[in-house]
């Protein structure tokens, strides 16, 4: 009888530990380093250690990985993140039809989404100039959206409010606004072309499917860091850019009339866009990983939030 006793002891400890192996992953969601949302089908392990992890304090799976979307653009809007990026798993391939997914930061879960217009092939970049309106930045092409009608329909077509078209040195790898203006810039390996250009919200108003704008419109220029992805503007007027590639990715505090460097960091290879939210946490996101490269060093296609105040 006593044997017996042991024995069902014995069993339980181990069912108990069985269920706990179970239980942890999901009761360990509070921990930044496991990302809350949904996991894609494609990836079997977790996501790779990252340059200044302990500066980061959430992570949320980026939307449409399983679907082959390649996230870019990112922006703050209310309890949401805002994701654009384009379709491809094709490594030759860097343009496809565009989408925008909102994001729940709470729990990751997708609250919604839009495609956008056909002529649409990255949508490098996200930017909220009031709060029903949103700013998406094409290579060349600035789309003016209402945010809410975008998502209640999942299209553009009654939601678009104008279209500007870019050319010359105006390029809409990513977009941000200021607080009164937009800035837009590209992703440049030379040095002479690496600029961002600021840019009066009307030209909205004045060139709505007119003939593309030139560098002539911007109000003023910046230079900036080479093959930059996104930039966002802190509430000291600071400017921060990421730049990256599939072999490194930094974070640069600028001073936003000069462009001279303040501060820089190493982050995740394949950083995009960047936000500020209302409380001053910097978000980011990363297409290392997406189905498109799914080959490259780190595995890490994540919207994550970063505690400035913690970078090393």
């Amino acid at each position: 009888m006593k044997a017996l006793r042991i024995h069902l002891k014995q069993s339980l400890i181990r069912l108990l530990a069985l269920l706990l192996a179970i239980v942890a992953p999901h009761a360990s969601a509070s921990d930044p380093s496991v990302p809350i949302g949904t996991k894609p089908s494609y990836i079997w392990g977790g996501v790779s250690s990252v340059p200044n992890q302990q500066a980061i304090t959430k992570t949320i799976w980026a939307p449409g990985l399983d679907d082959g979307y390649v996230p870019q653009g990112l922006t703050r809007s209310g309890n949401a993140i805002l994701i654009a990026g384009y379709k491809s798993t094709d490594t030759k391939i860097d343009k496809g039809p565009c989408r925008v997914y909102s994001v729940a930061i709470a729990d990751g879960s997708i609250l919604g989404y839009f495609d956008m217009p056909d002529d649409c092939g990255h949508a490098g970049g996200l930017a909220m100039i009031s709060d029903s309106e949103i700013v998406v930045s094409d290579t060349r092409t600035l789309y003016k959206i209402n945010l809410k009608r975008a998502l209640a329909a999942k299209n553009t077509t009654d939601a678009l409010l104008g279209v500007v078209k870019l050319s010359g040195g105006l390029k809409g790898s990513f977009v941000d606004f200021d607080g009164t203006d937009m800035w837009i810039g590209s992703s440049e390996k030379d040095p002479e072309k690496a600029k961002i250009y600021r840019l009066s919200v009307d030209v909205f108003n004045q060139f709505n499917g007119k003939a593309a704008i030139k560098e002539n419109v911007a109000l003023s220029s910046i230079s900036i860091p080479i093959e930059a992805n996104g930039l966002a503007f802190d509430s000291s007027g600071d400017l921060w850019l990421a730049s990256s590639t599939s072999k490194y990715g930094t974070l640069y505090r600028l001073h936003a009339k000069t462009g001279a460097i303040k501060a820089q960091y190493d982050m995740v290879i394949g950083i995009e866009d960047l936000g500020f939210d209302a409380q001053g946490t910097l978000w980011a996101v990363s297409e290392a990983g997406s189905k498109r490269w799914s080959k490259w060093a780190k595995t890490y296609p994540i919207i994550f939030q970063i505690d400035v105040s913690a970078l090393k």
